[in-house]
């Protein structure tokens, strides 16, 4: 049952609404933030899709704020469809990546939540333990349905990787230090 229109005269109209059912307590909603960590990671390490699935706790550095990129999962066709556990794409794939510091408490919070205590364990995986696929990924987390409602229409997950790079190299006001 819809409490409003799909369409707002104006983004205030919409926003206005909004507030409305936060205050009313007609907005509460559980949300699986399975994904968020990944995402964000993703983003501003600039991961690959098999780097960041093949990630392990103890490539996880919160202390000091690095990533171990050691592996990565490649989804072989010719296989059907298997996942299998290898090196990076390149050697230059090998590599120690500084993660940003505000997103450190995300991951902390994914770690606590969703990953078990051994060392081997994957950090991103699917909710059984079992290391995740793209397909499976787009449809657990509603990507295409986030990207359209952004009007990103055709964004793929890969594509994150690119657009938090130049962010930590920026300064406070934009400029590069």
């Amino acid at each position: 049952m819809r409490a409003a229109p799909e369409v707002f005269d104006s983004r205030c109209m919409a926003e206005r609404l909004l507030w409305d059912m936060a205050e009313s307590g007609r907005a509460d909603f559980k949300h699986d933030g399975r994904f968020r960590a990944m995402v964000l990671l993703t983003t501003f390490a600039s991961l690959r899709w098999g780097e960041v699935t093949a990630l392990t706790r103890s490539d996880l550095d919160l202390k000091t704020g690095t990533v171990q990129v050691r592996a990565a999962f490649t989804q072989r066709r010719s296989n059907g469809s298997a996942v299998v556990l290898g090196p990076p794409k390149s050697r230059a794939g090998r590599r120690i990546i500084g993660i940003p510091r505000p997103i450190i408490p995300a991951l902390e919070q994914h770690l606590s939540k969703y990953v078990g205590p051994e060392p081997g364990a994957l950090v991103f995986c699917g909710p059984s333990g079992v290391p995740l696929r793209r397909n499976n990924f787009g449809r657990m987390s509603g990507w295409s349905h986030a990207a359209r409602s952004i009007g990103a229409e055709g964004l793929h997950s890969h594509d994150v990787r690119h657009t938090g790079t130049p962010l930590p190299l920026l300064g406070a006001r934009g400029s590069r230090t």
